[in-house]
């Protein structure tokens, strides 16, 4: 009796229990004083203290990020599956190249990583990197082919900028070539003028922005699209999770957090506006799955966004009856989406497939309340180098993307179903007739010719 009043006072001094739960265990309660009590109960009450505050520690520990949360039937992800028989990404069709790096016998190679690919007003081809590298490629020759038989050129690759600290994903120039804007995973939005210059600086151009009057950080930058008539750059914000690196690394892990995020299911993803001559910066739409890829039409009547947690593309108007408002573009797609891009020629959007679906996500995704929530918290605590690992798989998504008052349908979709000649797509550029694609797990550049 005297240890469990001794222990209950350092329980109590030390953690808030619940009153009723003190109640319990204080020398008032009928439990206590009663003289049929059994040990059984004292120790139960004791194991029921001890698993409170043992929930408390450990908790912040195992769910640094919190728990899953319920994932309401509207939105789970609907999804296609992988047509096998299509293969009109693999080399054998006669219209993929690829372009490496061409390293001197004494040099170190640059290209690791490029993203996204993005062309100048004088067509020069730049690409960020996942150690913060501005990058040109210029002087493209043809090699012979590869192992694989895919078509093979190298560039001379030389660094323009270094770009900061963070890790650069998308980025898009303004009309007249003079400045770059890029989504830096840990800062923001961020710009670069007059980068041929001596002169030229990188400067942040936001890393928060004003919701309901309060600032709210900007996460993950993630993409990047410049309006062709406005000048106005529109940005995603893909989560409200912070990318992260390990320790005594310089480069970041975007894969993780997004892992993270995707077994989280909460739609926290905004895409995001800033007007250059007012360095305002307003929030467009919010609660996307994982905002992704950013592209606007020649036009500038609607934004494209890629919402990789629910396997489809998002319409945002700009004009029209419909404007300020936002519905689902296409979907059903058999990857999740990553980079978008459209076309000024015929009006068509693209975005790539940086991975097919885990089968552990569609097993999990298949359960019912509260099942697959627990599963998810679950794996939300196993440590990283368990986490479901990307399927290797490469695919663009050719979408058709509708007029000012309806949504758009699929196409066509080219794809290596199994990432034999080239997966992990997460950039797409389109430049006289063909798409640049790019990946953050590459070291070259793919070239799809859509001819």
């Amino acid at each position: 009796e005297s240890k469990l009043s001794s222990l209950q006072q350092t329980v109590q001094s030390r953690h808030k229990l619940p009153n009723r739960l003190l109640w319990i265990m204080s020398e008032h309660s009928p439990l206590r004083r009663s003289k049929t009590r059994l040990p059984r109960v004292r120790l139960t009450l004791l194991a029921i203290a001890l698993g409170y505050n043992f929930r408390r520690l450990l908790r912040p520990i195992l769910l640094p990020y919190g728990n899953a949360v319920r994932i309401e039937a509207k939105d789970r992800i609907v999804y296609s599956s992988i047509d096998y028989q299509n293969d009109s990404l693999q080399a054998k069709h006669g219209k993929l190249s690829k372009i490496y790096e061409r390293v001197a016998d004494d040099g170190k190679p640059l290209l690791k990583g490029p993203e996204t690919v993005f062309f100048g007003k004088d067509q020069t081809m730049y690409v960020t990197t996942e150690d913060s590298r501005l990058l040109s490629l210029t002087d493209i020759k043809q090699e012979q082919n590869d192992k694989n038989g895919v078509r093979k050129l190298t560039a001379k690759v030389t660094e323009v900028a270094y770009l900061g600290m963070g890790q650069q994903l998308g980025g898009a120039f303004t009309k007249d070539g003079n400045t770059l804007y890029v989504a830096d995973i840990a800062q923001g939005l961020i710009r670069v003028n007059d980068f041929k210059s001596k002169k030229a600086k990188v400067e942040l151009v936001a890393s928060r922005v004003k919701v309901d009057g309060k600032w709210s950080p900007i996460a993950y930058a993630d993409d990047v699209a410049v309006g062709p008539k406005t000048g106005m750059v529109y940005f995603s914000d893909a989560s409200d999770l912070t990318a992260e690196r390990e320790v005594g690394k310089r480069e970041w892990d975007p894969l993780y957090m997004s892992k993270i995020d995707c077994t989280r299911g909460k739609g926290t993803g905004r895409l995001l506006r800033y007007d250059p001559s007012t360095d305002d910066v307003v929030v467009l739409a919010d609660g996307i799955f994982f905002a992704n890829g950013v592209t606007v039409d020649k036009d500038e009547t609607f934004v494209m966004v890629s919402e990789t947690f629910q396997a489809r593309t998002l319409k945002y108007y700009l004009e029209g009856g419909k404007k300020g408002t936002i519905e689902v573009m296409a979907n059903k797609f058999p990857g999740y989406p990553d980079g978008a891009d459209c076309t000024s020629v015929n009006g068509l959007c693209y975005a790539t497939l940086a991975s097919a679906i885990p089968p552990i996500i569609k097993i999990i995704y298949s359960m019912p309340h509260p099942i697959d929530m627990v599963l998810r918290s679950f794996i939300m605590m196993i440590p990283k180098r368990f986490l479901p690992k990307v399927v290797p798989y490469g695919g663009i998504v050719e979408i058709s993307p509708g007029d000012s008052t309806s949504c758009g349908q699929i196409t066509r979709i080219i794809q290596d179903p199994t990432g034999k000649d080239i997966g992990m797509i997460t950039g797409v550029t389109v430049h006289q007739e063909k798409l640049y694609l790019g990946s953050i797990q590459n070291n070259f550049i793919g070239v799809y010719d859509l001819n």
